[in-house]
């Protein structure tokens, strides 16, 4: 997604700021975006575990995140994209990490939970928002971590986990370890001190991050009546699908908002058909969590053809959804032009 104008602004400050317009990592401005966001939900990629082992550690400081308020306020694609570039960073190590050893690799994530207070809003958030935007890079990277160390972990967690537990991959149950040690008792069990960050009681000089926190505030209105959204009634059990027909290199807009979960996911197709099963997929499809803000991003048309945007809520018995959706394209003096879907069909 391209910043609005208030965004540049923010951005040039920025670079100003480090006397970095001539930069060449400066002149990416998403470069800086990303960076930003970073800083609110950081995830160090530290590297090997142990000279006998090819692990890859990565540790996050969990319990200062501001968690409200970054499902409050995040862009669900813009963190979805991050995160996504994140764990293909850490699939890339782990791929030479088996190449060097000729043994099987993966991560080995530790979630440390200092700091963070129980409140009712804590288990709406884990369970439902928090949960599903790791759960799709669980499915995407079904094999990647191999094991989840959550440390300083307080009573109260084992009712989260509870909570979280029948959502999460048998697998993946197995993988997770809970303990109330603390991280520097806990990690060394499973890493080497020579490959550990000072503050973890390691001998590398660096040091892990800390969040910043609160997560910035949007102006939530603002956002919603920056365009005008399309209601879509999903029923109990079924699919909703738009079909529209792009030519390549064409700019599209997305706007998106929905205030319970639902499928989504992107298709493309040479010919106008209705068989799913010929269909491409053409976007990390997943679960949407039910989010306030109105997400957008801005998707470049790599082939001419049909493009089917499906809404499922198969996982229904009974209950409809509704999701708030909009398309756009601009003509060459910049002006929005809503696009309007060939047809809408139920699958």
């Amino acid at each position: 997604m391209s910043p609005n104008p208030k965004e540049k602004e923010a951005i040039l400050r920025i670079i100003d700021s480090i006397d970095a317009r001539d930069d060449d990592y400066c002149a990416h401005e998403f470069n800086l975006e990303e960076d930003e966001l970073n800083k609110y939900v950081p995830i160090d990629v530290i590297g090997q575990n142990h000279p006998d082992d090819n692990k890859v550690l990565m540790f996050e400081r969990t319990g200062k995140i501001d968690i409200s308020g970054l499902v409050d306020n995040v862009l669900m694609h813009k963190f979805m994209q991050i995160k996504l570039k994140m764990m293909e960073s850490v699939h890339q190590k782990v791929v030479a990490a088996e190449r060097k050893t000729g043994r099987q690799s993966g991560g080995l994530f530790v979630m440390d939970l200092d700091g963070i207070s129980f409140s009712p809003k804590l288990i709406s958030v884990l369970t439902g928002p928090y949960r599903i935007m790791w759960g799709t890079l669980f499915d995407h990277y079904p094999q990647l971590l191999q094991k989840i160390i959550i440390v300083n972990a307080p009573s109260f967690v084992n009712v989260l986990h509870q909570a979280c537990s029948p959502f999460l991959p048998d697998d993946y149950k197995e993988k997770i370890v809970i303990t109330s040690e603390s991280a520097i008792d806990a990690i060394q069990k499973h890493v080497d001190k020579s490959f550990l960050p000072s503050d973890l009681g390691g001998e590398l000089p660096r040091k892990t991050s800390l969040p910043s926190a609160p997560f910035p505030k949007t102006n939530k209105k603002e956002e919603k009546e920056k365009v005008d959204l399309v209601a879509i009634s999903v029923p109990a059990g079924k699919y909703v699908i738009q079909k529209f027909e792009w030519k390549q290199g064409n700019e599209i807009e997305f706007f998106l908002n929905n205030e319970s979960s639902f499928h989504y996911f992107m298709f493309h197709s040479d010919d106008d058909t209705r068989d799913m099963e010929t269909w491409r997929e053409m976007t990390v499809g997943c679960e949407r969590p039910a989010l306030s803000q109105v997400d957008s991003w801005k998707y470049t048309v790599p082939l001419d053809g049909y493009y089917f945007i499906r809404y499922g809520n198969h996982n229904s018995w009974y209950f409809s959804t509704t999701v708030n959706t909009n398309h756009f394209i601009y003509n060459e003096n910049g002006e929005r032009i809503a696009l309007t879907p060939i047809e809408t069909f139920n699958i």
